[in-house]
């Protein structure tokens, strides 16, 4: 089969006698639909971020149809159309068998070394990983869920009260997916804040009522005059710097709840104010993945609730991943998710 070949900093190779995957006891073969384009492959073949060892197949955005069972799987049939929940745990200790297998001591991801992903014609995955996608989601919807999996899954675990404000902090794809989230369960209003003012407009479009240019206007005076200046019931740093981590610990009322999403630089220095923290009673979060919330994430975008269409903004053939990876690396306006259609 073709493949994409991950083979270190800066080489991928496009291999067109690649080993066809195989089918395991448990396991499933997918014929790859559509792929999603991740910063996270970006920054791994750019030599950025990861402590994977090459070679290997990326990509963890995949949507797929079954085209072969191993032995003993179940829950799919040959020719189901699915996305594929990407950790694999070992499905015996504490933290697989409660719905956390991405935090398995033994856990791996499918797109990252030793698992091969879906920059290929087929993939092997674990027949827990598939989640059947609703006829009314296109292949396009399901190859991009994964970006929108871990903010929607933080808002699912910890969701905030019917009424609440909101302060969501970046508004790449994490950050429209929060909002979208929060509108999901009930938020009253959400404050978007960021500095690029494209993608402001895309908080607009995706549901923000308040959007902040920080460039020009202070955030603190906004979220003072929009809560009464109590502070926000719930603030989520989905960009991951300094100063928005800050912001959100600050920004958050007594009794609130801190989301933390943004992964910092490397070396980045955070002060926390352990005594604000404690006297206000605030409650920080992290949060990755969530394998409970891919199913009712995918009821919400087929019953219309959720708008993840709109996002892909952009699409190449299998043959042109070299010019997809240099587009998400530059990140123009306008870009918010780029697929690949094997």
């Amino acid at each position: 089969m073709k493949a994409w070949v991950w083979e270190g900093t800066d080489k991928i190779r496009l291999e067109k006698g690649y080993p066809d995957p195989v089918a395991k006891p448990g396991w499933v073969v997918l014929k790859v639909r559509a792929a999603g384009i991740c910063s996270t492959d970006v920054s791994i073949i750019r030599g950025r971020f990861g402590a994977w060892n090459p070679p290997g197949v990326l990509c963890h955005e995949i949507c797929g149809e079954v085209a072969e069972l191993g032995e003993g799987a179940k829950g799919v049939s040959v020719g189901d159309r699915v996305v594929v929940e990407t950790s694999v745990g070992c499905g015996i200790c504490v933290k697989c068998r409660t719905g956390n297998k991405h935090l398995c001591p033994e856990a791996g991801e499918i797109g990252f070394p030793p698992f091969d992903g879906g920059y290929a014609e087929y993939v092997a995955v674990p027949d827990n990983c598939c989640r059947k996608m609703p006829e009314a989601m296109t292949d396009e919807q399901g190859a991009i869920l994964e970006a929108s999996i871990c903010p929607f899954g933080r808002i699912y675990r910890n969701p905030p009260q019917m009424g609440a404000t909101v302060l969501v902090q970046g508004v790449g794809v994490a950050g429209l997916s929060f909002i979208q989230a929060a509108k999901c369960y009930g938020a009253k209003k959400v404050i978007a804040a960021g500095r690029n003012l494209s993608r402001l407009a895309d908080a607009r479009h995706f549901g923000a009522d308040v959007v902040v240019n920080t460039k020009e206007l202070s955030l603190d005076d906004v979220v003072r005059s929009e809560t009464g200046g109590l502070g926000v019931d719930l603030s989520i740093d989905a960009a991951g710097a300094a100063a928005t981590f800050e912001n959100a610990i600050r920004l958050c009322a007594a009794g609130g709840v801190v989301h933390l999403y943004g992964i910092p630089s490397a070396g980045a220095k955070m002060a926390l104010p352990v005594d604000d923290v404690i006297f206000r009673q605030l409650t920080i979060c992290g949060g990755t993945n969530n394998e409970l919330a891919w199913v009712p994430l995918m009821d919400l975008i087929a019953g219309g609730k959720f708008n993840n269409a709109d996002m892909v903004t952009h699409r190449f053939g299998f043959d042109e991943l070299p010019e997809a990876i240099d587009l998400v690396d530059r990140h123009p306006d306008g870009l918010i998710k780029a697929v690949l259609i094997p």
